[in-house]
């Protein structure tokens, strides 16, 4: 615990110090100072975190999952309004909401709640002000997921955990007092891939739920170029470019040793590309970002584009790899994006080719807000955007 202390403030320090040198939140950004404060905080985290991997004293996901051993502290506890339990669906935990007030004989929503962390970070406990606040609110039974993640549990581990669950849950519904029918399959950032994916496979197999929600998830590897992560790469942003292309390669390959060359943009080939410029491409932003796109693409190493263009073709890794047939037989979908956010641009792009299609997306953009916002119980933007989304639930579950 002396040595995580030492670190911590060693963390603080630097990030004190890039406070001062680096520009802050702009002054159009809402709750500025309160962003900030997360984004020290939790930054600081992650330095400890890197400098106990480099010592040899931790792993960063270990360090960042719980760091001091907080998870402790962060016991989820049942309330007046909702029963919270553990269960294991199909061999994997779950945390289980349940409202203890309904109609006498009636069935309720079911909601499966997929968290963020780059599929290498998270756990329900940290979005339990969230969940419990869509069961009581929407009068739901929420089963919020706590998949395997990488990269000890690289693809497709934590796409499989999530399926099973999500399986279960539906083919039992009756046991939990819901309607298999109202079930919707929601997550945020990495959460939000595996949402999308899950949604996918499941309608391929004829067990489509209701419908998706989509909270800024991650969509794609091919390109880390486009101007979201151009733009977002440094503090005072919470994730940056560098950390996604970090979290996507592990969750592909379970380490992140071809990070730099990912990063650089070397791997993929011009014609991999071309083949997928449909669904993949600054074509499909608004106008404003089209001309911040760095078109080339030089130096590609092809024993790594091999590799990595393997992996990425498959569609539950990369959901906005899909065909625009197998987008338009999705469920109906919510779909969140928000202004600071190196994935801005990826759901920019599958909002616009939705759009095209005359498919059911609701979308919806916050601006002056970062990624991981959503969590944030409490600020005013974290509760107009859950809010909002909690008012699309209850009118199409």
């Amino acid at each position: 615990m002396a040595c995580g202390r030492v670190l911590l403030f060693l963390a603080v320090a630097f990030v004190g110090l890039a406070y001062m040198l680096y520009k802050p939140f702009p002054d159009e950004a809402v709750e500025p100072n309160a962003q900030m404060a997360i984004s020290l905080f939790l930054t600081a985290v992650f330095k400890m975190c890197y400098l106990q991997e480099y010592i040899g004293y931790n792993t960063f996901e270990a360090c960042a999952r719980n760091p001091f051993n907080l998870k402790a502290l962060m016991k989820i506890e049942s309330d007046d309004n909702v029963t919270v339990s553990e269960e294991l669906f199909d061999g994997v935990r779950v945390v289980l909401y349940v409202p203890r007030y309904r109609k006498e004989g009636g069935t309720l929503p079911g909601i499966i709640y997929i968290h963020g962390g780059g599929w290498t970070l998270g756990a329900p406990e940290q979005y339990d002000p969230l969940t419990r606040k869509l069961a009581n609110s929407l009068t739901a039974v929420v089963a919020s997921i706590d998949y395997r993640m990488a990269p000890e549990h690289p693809f497709p581990v934590p796409f499989e955990d999530c399926l099973k669950v999500t399986k279960y849950f539906m083919n039992n519904a009756k046991r939990f007092g819901v309607d298999a029918s109202r079930v919707a399959v929601t997550g945020d950032s990495a959460g939000g891939n595996l949402a999308m994916a899950v949604g996918a496979k499941l309608t391929k197999g004829g067990q489509s739920p209701r419908l998706l929600g989509l909270i800024y998830p991650a969509l794609q590897m091919v390109d880390f170029n486009f101007p979201a992560y151009r733009t977002y790469q440094s503090f005072p942003y919470l994730l940056t470019t560098r950390l996604m292309v970090s979290f996507y390669i592990k969750y592909a390959f379970g380490n992140d040793a071809d990070l730099e060359k990912v990063y650089d943009n070397r791997h993929v080939t011009k014609a991999f590309r071309k083949s997928i410029e449909s669904k993949v491409s600054a074509s499909l932003l608004p106008e404003k970002y089209q001309k911040l796109h760095v078109k080339e693409h030089t130096n590609v190493d092809i024993n790594l584009a091999q590799r990595m263009e393997q992996i990425i073709s498959n569609v539950s890794l990369c959901p906005l790899l899909m065909d625009d047939d197998e987008l338009y037989e999705l469920p109906k979908t919510y779909l969140l994006t928000c202004e600071y956010d190196p994935l801005r641009d990826e759901g920019l792009m599958l909002a616009k080719r939705l759009k095209d299609m005359y498919f059911p997306v609701t979308h919806v953009h916050w601006d002056g807000v970062q990624h991981g916002f959503i969590a944030a119980i409490g600020q005013k933007r974290t509760e107009e955007a859950v809010d909002d989304f909690i008012k699309y639930l209850r009118k199409e579950l």
